[in-house]
């Protein structure tokens, strides 16, 4: 499975919040909700992401065979992802289910889809398809891999922290809790990247892909 399971992206929150010291009675059940949601958001991403055309290539006919020779583009959500309207009610029933219920229940669901949307738009800002995929008679003919690096921690804490504090959280644990979120999305990001590939059967000019891709 290329996106990192609920349960995987769980035990990474766990030990963000234990590093942040917020080790209430609710810590674990937050983490599981916050582990569930991302995975099924990335999951969400994987089956929408889209691969931009016009990635260049050196595929001279005859017979149109060669390789891409430079990085190619991700759609970022909502286009190639989902965005937070999809991601919160995902939060909010996760939140629930896991006894999390109290009167900023549903601040916390809101912050944690703007966070976790911001995260993917970065993703797809930051990571790119790298150049090599092998072209054969005008289409990629192998998976292709992807560069770069998912958002840091540092990048997206004043992000989650922002969105909380919009949301009326604003307690001495909420730089903790932003943090903890930064942690495991960054954490599980880099995870997903390193098991993405670019799905072949992109359509090639001789001089650049010409038509979106998909991600495996």
């Amino acid at each position: 499975m290329p996106a990192p399971s609920g349960s995987e992206i769980g035990s990474l929150a766990k030990s963000a919040m234990q590093s942040a010291s917020l080790r209430g009675e609710n810590a674990p059940d937050l983490a599981t909700a916050l582990g569930d949601t991302c995975g099924q958001a990335f999951m969400l991403f994987v089956n929408m992401a889209m691969v931009s055309p016009g990635i260049p290539a050196a595929a001279p006919p005859p017979p149109g065979s060669g390789s891409t020779v430079g990085p190619g583009m991700l759609l970022p959500p909502p286009a190639g992802g989902p965005g937070s309207s999809q991601i919160e009610p995902i939060a909010k029933g996760l939140l629930a289910s896991n006894k999390i219920n109290g009167e900023q229940r549903d601040a916390l669901a809101k912050a944690i889809a703007q966070t976790v949307e911001q995260a993917l738009i970065l993703f797809t800002t930051q990571v790119k398809v790298a150049p090599g995929m092998a072209i054969a008679g005008f289409t990629t003919s192998a998976p292709g891999n992807l560069m770069g690096a998912a958002p840091a921690k540092p990048m997206l804490q004043p992000i989650a922290l922002s969105f909380l504090q919009a949301g009326g959280i604003r307690g001495e644990n909420a730089p903790d809790l932003a943090g903890a979120m930064a942690e495991t999305l960054s954490n599980a990001l880099t995870q997903m990247m390193t098991r993405l590939k670019v799905s072949p059967g992109i359509p090639s000019s001789p001089g650049a892909t010409a038509g979106p891709g998909r991600l495996l």
